[in-house]
């Protein structure tokens, strides 16, 4: 692969791919130049790129006017159902009221923790959410989940975790063993192509439709172990559906339906393949995989102004009370306006540093 150029800015950090960039220094960058938007895995730390998802959808991508493909998992795809809807801001506000809001027992169980965010799915989506995702003029969703194999179908906490064990064994050996414990399932925007992806796992595609959205996004983001997996989905084959991000944490890997440039705001400025290589530093792709990839992040020295000197995470949740969780949240929401504002003057100005 072709080095990619890297470019700093004092709050975003942008990665671009050679052919990228050789698009860009010849017709600059534009909202119709792209053809896939790719929103990662993560739970919290979207947070800090809530400030970035405003600009985007409530004016950069509002401009588009032929039809984008998106790919995302987990809390990508609810991110991108913010986007796909007929007044992504008003969405934006609820899911930012809905997520902040959280709160659970001490003795907190899978179930209170599922009833939670699905409330937060459905305050997202509002009355007329899904209709208004799968009507959309512009935007083609493609929500990633997982359609758990036998050794992950229950709920119960010891026998799940004796098989995501199996599985995390099975993946050190390599990520195509994945396809032992589950298959890939997406859930793709019936108007779009079917994706075609860089990879030997097995891969189901299923139709999204009006019956079955608000169910693929809530299994989109069904962390094992954390929130129940989801069964009984219209339109998709019987079994247990459960957290894209499983193995597609991040998408490390090309897609077949990007031949123009692939846009991925991401709150890291590296790809993690899937959710078992966390601690796999080999496997992290510190290079943008694709050529056509344009990758902007916060920066480095943004992240370290933060409260707490990192973005947020799930672990927030053991480590600070409600009040100091609360208030870092909200922080690191506000900062996150910055940027959105240095994005926008990036593409005004078409100067990427």
């Amino acid at each position: 692969m072709t080095a990619a150029i890297h470019i700093k800015s004092p709050v975003l950090k942008w990665a671009i791919g050679e052919k990228a960039r050789q698009h860009i220094e010849r017709h600059g960058l534009g909202v119709e130049d792209i053809d896939l938007l790719v929103g990662a895995s993560g739970g919290p730390k979207w947070l800090v790129l809530a400030g970035l998802d405003r600009a985007l959808f409530s004016e950069f991508l509002s401009t588009r006017h032929r039809p984008l493909t998106t790919l995302s998992s987990s809390i990508g795809s609810w991110r991108f159902a913010v986007l796909a809807q007929q007044n992504p801001e008003a969405a934006l506000d609820r899911f930012l009221e809905a997520y902040l809001a959280q709160s659970y027992s001490e003795q907190v169980t899978i179930d209170e923790v599922s009833r939670v965010l699905d409330s937060v799915l459905s305050h997202l989506l509002g009355a007329t959410g899904s209709k208004e995702i799968l009507s959309h003029p512009v935007f083609r969703n493609h929500v990633v989940t997982i359609r758990s194999g036998r050794l992950l179908r229950t709920d119960a906490r010891l026998p799940l975790a004796a098989g995501l064990s199996a599985m995390f064994l099975g993946n050190l050996m390599g990520r195509n063993r994945l396809g032992w414990f589950c298959e890939r399932a997406v859930f793709g925007d019936p108007r779009d192509a079917m994706l075609e992806f860089g990879d030997s796992l097995p891969t189901r595609h299923i139709a999204l439709q009006q019956d079955n959205l608000e169910l693929a996004l809530r299994a989109s983001g069904a962390v094992p172990l954390v929130l129940a997996g989801v069964s009984q989905i219209p339109g998709a084959p019987t079994g247990v559906y459960r957290d894209g991000g499983v193995t597609d944490y991040h998408f490390d890997r090309g897609i077949g339906a990007a031949k123009g440039l692939v846009f991925y705001p991401h709150f890291y400025d590296h790809c993690i393949p899937g959710w078992f290589d966390k601690m796999l530093k080999r496997r992290h792709q510190m290079d943008p995989p694709w050529e056509n990839l344009v990758m902007v992040s916060p920066s480095a020295e943004f992240v370290a102004a933060l409260p707490a000197g990192r973005i947020p995470d799930r672990k927030d949740f053991f480590q600070m009370d409600d009040r100091q969780r609360r208030a870092f949240w909200q922080t690191t929401v506000a900062e996150s306006e910055r940027l959105g504002e240095a994005f926008l003057k990036a593409m005004e100005k078409q100067c990427f540093n």
